[in-house]
C-alpha cells in the first residue's frame, strides 16, 4: 500500500495486502472523511466517508442500485422511480435528495433503506479473494441521510467476518480465475504493454525508439480513461442540436404524445440509447431489458419521458453542435447502418424495428472514444485509429452492462468483426452495403445488389432531411 504516512494523501492498495477488516478499521480509528473505492473486476463499490463514519455505500452494478432496491422492497412505484431517474442521469443532483425534495419518502424512511442496501453491499465485499481499493480525502461527500451511527467500521468488520465464515461453510470455493473478468485484464500492465506492440505491428507504422517512447505514453494514458470509463457513472447524452428543437416542438403540446418521439430517436442515437437506460435503469436481468424505442416508451410511461425529453432540450443541457466534424461524421455512420439493418433485419431473424436501433447504436463506443482523444495528446494517424479499434469492443461490453443494453446490442458495440452472432453480423451487411459511410473496417460482407440501391437511396433522403451531405458510392 503506498501513501499511508501524509494522511492527507490519496493512497491505494490490495486487499489481499490489507484486508477489508482491517481497512474499515483504520478509515474508522482515524477518523478518515471522503471517498473510499473498493473493485474487482467490473464489480466496483463507492463507499463514502465523513470523520470516520460511513454515510454512503453504492455499486456498479444493476443489483447494487438504490432505486433496483427501493422497487424491489416495495418502497417507491416504477413510475415514480423513472421520473427522479430521469431527472438524476440529466443532472448532479444525488438521486436521494430528488426522493426527499419530491416528498417521496421521509428522512428517517429513506436512511433505513439505504442502510439495509449498504450493510448488503460492505457485506458481500467480505467474501472478495482479491480486489483493489483507492482513497481520495479530497471527495467532496454528500451527507445527506443518517447511516453512520449503526453503520461502525469494526462493528461492519466483526459482522462481516462472521458472514463470511458462515457462508463458506455452504459454499465451494472460488479460484481465483474464477473471479477475474477477462474484460478486465485488458487493462493490467501486462495486457497494455502487449497490445501497444500489438497496435503498433497493425498500424504498419515504423517508428524511432524516441516516437515509440512518446507512442506508448500516450497509448497507457489512453487506455487509463478507457477503464475509467468502462466504470463512470451513468448519465444522459446530449442530443444533436437539431433533435433537442424537435422535442421542444414536442413539447408545446400538452400533454406530450410519446408515441411522437419515436421518430425523433429514429434521426438521433443519443436520444434512442437515452431511452433506452432510462427503460433499463431498474433492470436487473438484462434478458428482461428493452431494445427499441418503441417499447423503452412503454415501460417508462407519459410522465418519465415528458421529463427526459424537458431536460434535454432544456437550454441548462449540452447539445451536440451541428458544426462538430466528427459527430458529423458518427451520425452519418449511425444512420446509413439503421437503414441498412432495418432493410436486413428479418433474414437475420430479427425484427425490423430492433434491427434499426442495432444499427443506429453500433457506434456509441466510438462516441466515447473520440470524446477521449479530443483533449489528449495523441496525434492522429494509423496508430491512433488502430488503438481505437483494439479498445472499442472492451469498452463496449462494459458500458452495455452499465447501460442495462440487451445482450444482442453488447455483441454489436464490441463486435471486432468476428462475432458470430446474428445481431452482430446484420450490423456487419448493413455497413457494408454502404461502406462510404462506416467508421472502421468494413469485412466482406454478402449484400443484396438491388437492395444496396433502395437502401442507398433511403439513405439520401435522410441525410437530405438532416444535411448531413452526400453519399459516395462505388461504380460497378
Amino acid at each position: 500500500m503506498v501513501g499511508l504516512s501524509p494522511m492527507t494523501e490519496h493512497f491505494r492498495g490490495r486487499l489481499e495486502v490489507f484486508g477489508l477488516a482491517d481497512l474499515l478499521q483504520w478509515m474508522e480509528l482515524n477518523r478518515r472523511t471522503g471517498r473510499l473505492t473498493l473493485w474487482q473486476g467490473r464489480d466496483r463499490r463507492i463507499v463514502d466517508w465523513r470523520d470516520g463514519q460511513i454515510i454512503y455505500v453504492s455499486g456498479s452494478l444493476p443489483r447494487h442500485r438504490l432505486g433496483v432496491h427501493l422497487l424491489r422492497s416495495g418502497a417507491l412505484p416504477a413510475a415514480v422511480l423513472y421520473d427522479l431517474l430521469a431527472r438524476n442521469f440529466t443532472s448532479s443532483v444525488n438521486l436521494s435528495r430528488l426522493i426527499l425534495d419530491g416528498g417521496h419518502d421521509s428522512h428517517d424512511g429513506l436512511s433505513l433503506r439505504v442502510e439495509e442496501l449498504a450493510r448488503r453491499l460492505l457485506f458481500e465485499m467480505f467474501e472478495w479473494r482479491d480486489g483493489h481499493f483507492e482513497y481520495d480525502p479530497d471527495f467532496q461527500v454528500q451527507p445527506i441521510l443518517r447511516i453512520g451511527l449503526s453503520l461502525r467500521g469494526q462493528a461492519l468488520a466483526f459482522h462481516g467476518v462472521k458472514k463470511l465464515d458462515d457462508s463458506q461453510r455452504r459454499r465451494p470455493r472460488r479460484t481465483k480465475s474464477d473471479e477475474v473478468e477477462p474484460w478486465d485484464l485488458s487493462f493490467e500492465k501486462p495486457e497494455i504493454e502487449e497490445r501497444f506492440w500489438d497496435v503498433l505491428d497493425r498500424s504498419g507504422e515504423a517508428v524511432a525508439p524516441e516516437e515509440a517512447r512518446r507512442l506508448f505514453k500516450a497509448f497507457h494514458e489512453f487506455v487509463g480513461r478507457v477503464r475509467k470509463l468502462t466504470h463512470s457513472n451513468i448519465s444522459m447524452r446530449p442530443v444533436y442540436e437539431d433533435t433537442s428543437d424537435l422535442l421542444l416542438e414536442l413539447l408545446k403540446k400538452s400533454p406530450v404524445e410519446p408515441a411522437a418521439v419515436v421518430p425523433i430517436a429514429a434521426l438521433d442515437p443519443y436520444l434512442t440509447l437515452d431511452l433506452m437506460i432510462l427503460a433499463n435503469a431498474l433492470s436487473v436481468d438484462r434478458d428482461n431489458s428493452v431494445g427499441t424505442v418503441p417499447d423503452a416508451i412503454e415501460r417508462l410511461g407519459g410522465r418519465a419521458i415528458t421529463v427526459l425529453i424537458d431536460r434535454l432540450s432544456s437550454s441548462d443541457f449540452p447539445k451536440v453542435p451541428d458544426n462538430d466534424s466528427a459527430e458529423h461524421a458518427l451520425r452519418r455512420a449511425s444512420v446509413a447502418a439503421a437503414v441498412g439493418a432495418g432493410r436486413y433485419a428479418e433474414r437475420y431473424g430479427i425484427t425490423r424495428e430492433r434491427g434499426y436501433t442495432l444499427g443506429l447504436l453500433h457506434t456509441v463506443c466510438y462516441s466515447d472514444l473520440l470524446e477521449i482523444l479530443r483533449d489528449l495528446e495523441f496525434s492522429d494517424g494509423s496508430f491512433r485509429a488502430a488503438a481505437v479499434e483494439a479498445y472499442r469492443p472492451v469498452l463496449g461490453i462494459g458500458r452495455a452492462e452499465s447501460w442495462g443494453l440487451p445482450l444482442d446490442f453488447q455483441t454489436v458495440v464490441a463486435d471486432d468483426g468476428s462475432d458470430p452472432s446474428d445481431a452482430a453480423s446484420l450490423v456487419r451487411t448493413a455497413r457494408a452495403a454502404v461502406p462510404s459511410c462506416a467508421l472502421g473496417a468494413v469485412h466482406s460482407e454478402s449484400v443484396d445488389p438491388l437492395w444496396t440501391e433502395e437502401i442507398v437511396h433511403e439513405v439520401r433522403m435522410v441525410f437530405d432531411f438532416l444535411h448531413l451531405g452526400p453519399i459516395k458510392v462505388k461504380s460497378s
